[in-house]
């Protein structure tokens, strides 16, 4: 096979290794002719501000890819420079994360069987094969110029990550890979505890008392409760099924049932404990079981523990009667709000999947579901009035225009249609419905974010779309009822994610017309479920520098509106009209931190509070508190000059961040690597006990490190209103991606939230409240592998959850293998072939044959396994 291979240094003395060749308009090959290579070279560029990546297109066809009439497009998270391209190729930035490769004057056809190298940087790093280019698909021309149909290049190889200058972000990154014999002595520290010392219920209760004996719960077993609780008890009774066999009978008349559910007021032990969702379990050997809740929601927290007390090993093989252990279980939880964020706006998540992430967060006592529905990338919920937001702000697919639908986003592809791409989908009312009256039987609330003012393209896009139909059909007033852009703005400024043109116009009163629109359709979606919209999520986040300086709407805007008198007050501004709108209809306004603060811009490191808005029941959720960033206080600035906070700190609570360092294991990576203990390790009223290491690896002292910075005021505590994690949506591609990323960092976000504060968190000296720390993290871990993660296999046998890859080493001796998470089963093969559930399992050191190449693979007790793991057999 000949090789064009183009460089810089060929470019300049004019040589290139192919021949011209001719190029008929009408001959191209075909998409699946062509393949493309991609790499990371290295992150050491410039001192390690720059990357260089390479990229290879091959042609497989029996025609030329010419020198004219085609383009490849693809989407891609790093701004590339383009005068770094050692090719004579154009490389140009569409919007956003959205490119276009074409040939320039210079370019030479890649005749069959040829192929063209060639390289480009890019400011910052990647580390991982998630960070590669995604979605590539061209557009040919035929004879008379017109454009072919998109088609997708399916053969598209990102080489590995091995090398030194690929895997480390710079000269500041000391974060060490990943390695088996690392992973290995890490894991020894998770020493396996004895059966009664891993607790059986997660979260853990604030108190329980072991009595002797059980209570045989029998496959006749029926279930009695009080007026009122007829959803609770058919909740127990759908969890019961799988342990005994059968569904267990309710009924409100039957005296003698095995399990009685009621309400009384219950008052758990610990000071801090929400007594509204408070609970009572008592289960004695010789009367039954009785679950007691000072509220509806407390009887439902009851059922979740009496379920999670029952022995894993009765929803394997049920063979009732079920022995349940007596005891007597007081809980309550430590915060009101227990929530997690799911963003749909940049890959759609279908209904049937929310509602799995339901039933897990139910079992786990979470009970606000933040549902990010809207963004730059998509508008995900129909609106009766205004179709185009879902037929044009719900779709992404091939278009220069996006008069039809959006431009693709995170890799979604040309194919704008629902079905085949995740790029594409919306919820209509019924689906909006339905997911708001399945969570609201799990006591779950459904809090919907509509993120304004920025982050609002795929809605600006949509009503451009409206306005151009109505205008074309002649009814200009109606063209601009719902307009969100001046048409004439100047305004020059890039979002974060490299948007131009995604912040809505905060002058027009079109804008605020669409947004109560939006919010009465909420409002009255939320009333005909009987589902609560206590809070409306406005985000408020990222809005950047320069947005409206060049708007003469808004010039005129704040000519003549008092208390305003720069572009950069109308933030603010926008704030206290939503807010007024929302208020009037009884909705309070929760958004991102910035709602709360008086500089719109997130990346500056000062936090002065708006006091404005400390009285209006304005509720912000903190995320930005990167270890050494200098906005590690921010939860606390807020929450001591009165705002009710939720913490979800980036560093801790961000569920879409990798994991590990690991190439293989997907995610982000900005703010950390979070792994499973990281939420565990979360200390909410001295957030600054959590830190171990930056962003970049280098271990901290919280003592000196945050000397200076604002600590949590004792009077300030009861303004943190709670915690969450989020799982953003730009890698989750599928549910099975969704639950990996969710589980099993949602249990250790549960035990935070809800369990009483650890003794650990209340020591002082670092080193001993980081082993003490990890004494604990060594239970939960027992707990989670031994109980939680098989019972969820059982429970839900499709669900995804991450399985840690294992650690092990045979360098020196004998294998030895262990994993993070005890109790889950570990396989291994000697032959290099992939580990199955019918390999040998590892139940201690095993001799190496030699020329053994061995490999590791932890699986979950279906029989599913995760991430092979091949471990070095000589030093």
């Amino acid at each position: 096979m000949r090789t064009v291979v183009l460089s810089l240094l060929l470019l300049v003395g004019g040589a290139l290794t192919a021949k011209a060749q001719p190029d008929p308009a009408s001959a191209h090959p075909s998409a699946a002719d062509l393949s493309i290579r991609w790499g990371g070279e290295t992150n050491q560029v410039d001192n390690g501000r720059r990357f260089r990546a390479s990229f290879t297109i091959e042609n497989h066809g029996a025609a030329a890819l010419g020198g004219t009439n085609w383009t490849l497009y693809f989407n891609f998270s790093r701004q590339m420079a383009p005068e770094s391209v050692t090719a004579p190729v154009r490389i140009t930035r569409i919007n956003g994360d959205f490119y276009k490769l074409e040939p320039d004057d210079n370019f030479s056809p890649i005749g069959p069987g040829d192929r063209l190298q060639f390289t480009v940087e890019a400011p910052g790093s990647l580390i991982k094969r998630i960070d590669a280019p995604a979605g590539f698909y061209v557009v040919f021309a035929d004879g008379e110029g017109r454009p072919t149909p998109p088609a997708a290049v399916s053969d598209v190889t990102i080489e590995p990550f091995t090398r030194p200058e690929q895997t480390t972000r710079g000269p500041n990154d000391v974060w060490p890979m990943p390695t088996p014999a690392a992973r290995y002595a890490e894991n020894t520290a998770v020493s396996t505890r004895p059966p009664e010392a891993k607790g059986r219920i997660v979260p853990t209760p604030d108190s329980v008392d072991r009595r002797p004996g059980s209570f045989l719960l029998g496959a006749d077993a029926t279930i009695g409760y009080e007026k009122g609780l007829a959803a609770e008890a058919r909740q127990l009774a759908d969890g019961l099924a799988a342990a005994l066999g059968r569904r267990p009978r309710t009924t409100k008349t039957d005296s003698a049932a095995a399990i009685t559910l009621r309400r009384a007021p219950v008052t758990p032990a610990a000071a801090d404990s929400v007594r509204d969702e408070a609970y009572r379990l008592a289960v004695d050997p010789d009367t039954g079981i009785t679950i007691t809740g000072t509220t509806d929601a407390g009887v439902f927290y009851g059922v979740q523990s009496l379920e999670a007390w029952l022995p894993v090993a009765a929803y394997r093989v049920p063979s009732p009667p079920v022995a349940v252990p007596a005891a007597r279980i007081v809980d309550g939880p430590r915060f009101d709000y227990r929530g997690l964020h799911l963003d749909v706006a940049r890959n759609v998540q279908s209904v049937a999947a929310v509602k799995r992430l339901l039933d897990v967060m139910a079992f786990y006592k979470l009970n606000t579901f933040h549902f990010h529905l809207t963004d730059d990338e998509g508008w995900r919920l129909a609106v009766e009035g205004l179709p185009a937001l879902t037929r044009v702000g719900g779709r992404r697919g091939h278009t220069l225009d996006e008069r039809e639908h959006l431009m693709p986003s995170y890799g979604s592809g040309p194919n704008p249609a629902p079905e085949a791409s995740r790029g594409s989908g919306w919820y209509s009312r019924a689906d909006y419905l339905d997911i708001l009256r399945y969570a609201n039987a799990r006591h779950i609330t459904v809090m919907p974010e509509i993120d304004v003012p920025g982050h609002a393209r795929a809605a600006i896009q949509a009503m451009e779309a409206r306005t151009r139909r109505l205008r074309a059909a002649g009814d200009t007033a109606a063209a601009h009822a719902y307009r969100l852009r001046d048409p004439a703005d100047t305004s020059s400024y890039e979002s974060v994610q490299g948007w131009d043109d995604n912040v809505m116009n905060v002058c027009r009163p079109s804008t605020y017309r669409f947004l109560s629109t939006v919010v009465d359709e909420l409002r009255g979606l939320h009333e005909t479920a009987g589902a609560p919209l206590p809070a409306l999520h406005v985000g408020g986040d990222e809005v950047p520098e320069g947005v409206w300086a060049g708007s003469p709407l808004c010039d005129d805007y704040i000519a003549r509106t008092e208390g305003v008198d720069e572009a950069e007050a109308l933030f603010g501004h926008f704030l206290g009209r939503f807010q007024d709108t929302l208020a009037a209809r009884g909705i309070a306004m929760a958004g991102w931190e910035e709602v709360g603060l008086e500089e719109a811009d997130h990346r500056s490191a000062t936090t002065t509070p708006n006091e404005a808005l400390v009285d209006e029941n304005v509720r912000p959720y903190v995320w930005s508190n990167i270890w050494g960033g200098g906005t590690e206080d921010r939860a606390y600035r807020l929450a001591n000059a009165g705002y009710d906070v939720v913490m979800a700190q980036a560093t801790n609570f961000y569920f879409d961040m990798a994991y590990s360092k690991h190439p293989r294991e997907d995610g982000y990576y900005w703010a950390s690597f979070v792994d499973a203990k990281a939420p565990f390790a979360f200390v909410p009223f001295d957030l600054y006990k959590s830190a171990d290491r930056t962003a970049m690896g280098r271990p901290i002292d919280p003592d000196t490190a945050f000397a200076d910075r604002v600590r949590l005021a004792d009077s300030a505590r009861t303004n943190i209103h709670g915690l969450q994690g989020q799982l953003w949506g730009e890698t989750l591609r599928d549910p099975d991606r969704m639950e990996y990323m969710a589980v099993p960092r949602l249990l250790g976000l549960a035990e935070r939230a809800w369990a009483r504060r650890s003794g650990w968190a209340t020591i002082n000296d670092t080193e001993a409240l980081r082993a003490r720390r990890a004494d604990a993290w060594t239970a939960f871990a027992n707990r989670l592998g031994r109980r939680e993660l098989p019972r969820l296999s059982v429970r839900h046998p499709n669900w995804s959850y991450r399985l840690p890859p294992p650690g092990g080493t045979a360098a020196d001796g004998p294998l030895k293998a262990n994993v993070g998470l005890p109790g889950l089963p570990i396989r291994y093969t000697m032959d290099g072939t992939r580990p199955t559930a019918t390999s040998p399992r590892y139940t201690g050191p095993v001799s190496v044959p030699d020329g053994a190449t061995v490999r590791l693979r932890t699986f979950d007790t279906r029989g599913r396994g995760g991430r092979t793991v091949t471990v070095p057999t000589s030093p």
